[in-house]
């Protein structure tokens, strides 16, 4: 938020407040203005008015407990999710943010049941979804697929979510789909660093079409100088393609200013032997 929207959002919000002091979507909002400014105390205060004049009310709890979360206590933001739970036993906010505190210390067995029952609590409610998907890519599961197509039906304009699920079939061994969802991501935002350096990853390692893989590579470094993996992969390119004239002066370029990019020293080291 810009400090003018910043002031325009507390004056809309403090006019409201001034009619009716315990309106309690007025205070919520103000405490979110107050989480873009990083003002925790306000935050704080302002939860807790809400607390106060609307004590059946479990949202204001919520945000407690992910303001605990996010404060690095997850004993303290799990006790306000029991407590926005005895108010609400139907309550996919509650569920999905226990799901995040169980996977913040590692019980991915909890945190898969509770963001499982948020996801069955709210149709169309994407972030347990996308957690699921996650935690079944790292168990190296196959039904993530169906979990991160489900996100990307769910939220379709979020670019995020088909670039994890490319990097899923990436990692999987489906370079095809993976390119089709890189190709798809790149009409929307045909500058992603990320996505055409992908591009030209699957290009060099999985099909072996080196001219894509350097135009890829070139791409990249064109709207990133400094990308140290793009002008490696560049120079691999070039070791594919048996031109080690060029790859060998693309390692030692790296080490110049990388002496200790390990990848570059070992390569330098096969190509002289």
């Amino acid at each position: 938020l810009t400090n003018e929207k910043v002031s325009l959002a507390i004056r809309d919000i403090n006019s409201a407040l001034s009619i009716d002091k315990k309106n309690i979507d007025a205070l919520l909002v103000l405490a979110d203005v107050y989480y873009a400014l990083g003002d925790e105390d306000n935050i704080l205060l302002t939860l807790n008015k809400a607390c106060e004049y609307a004590p059946l009310d479990s949202r204001p709890i919520i945000k407690l407990s992910e303001l605990s979360f996010l404060q690095g206590n997850p004993n303290l933001s799990n006790a306000y999710i029991d407590k926005a739970l005895e108010i609400d036993k139907y309550n996919p906010k509650a569920y999905y943010m226990r799901g995040m505190i169980a996977l913040s210390v590692g019980d991915t067995t909890s945190a898969l049941k509770n963001f499982m029952i948020s996801r069955d609590q709210q149709d169309g409610f994407v972030d347990p979804v996308v957690q699921i998907a996650h935690i079944y890519a790292a168990k190296n599961d196959t039904i993530a697929k169906l979990f991160f197509k489900e996100a990307i039906a769910l939220s379709p304009e979020n670019y995020y979510h088909i670039y994890d699920y490319a990097m899923y079939l990436q990692d999987n061994g489906c370079p095809e789909e993976a390119m089709s969802c890189y190709d798809s991501l790149l009409e929307f935002i045909p500058n992603n660093v990320d996505v055409i350096y992908n591009k030209g990853y699957l290009y060099l390692v999985y099909f072996g079409e080196n001219e894509k893989a350097l135009e890829c590579f070139d791409k990249v470094l064109q709207l990133d100088p400094t990308s140290v993996n793009a002008l490696f992969n560049k120079g691999r390119t070039y070791e594919q393609m048996g031109d080690y004239i060029n790859a060998k002066s693309i390692y030692l370029q790296i080490l110049r200013n990388n002496p200790d990019y390990q990848l570059a020293i070992d390569a330098v080291n096969r190509i002289s032997e």
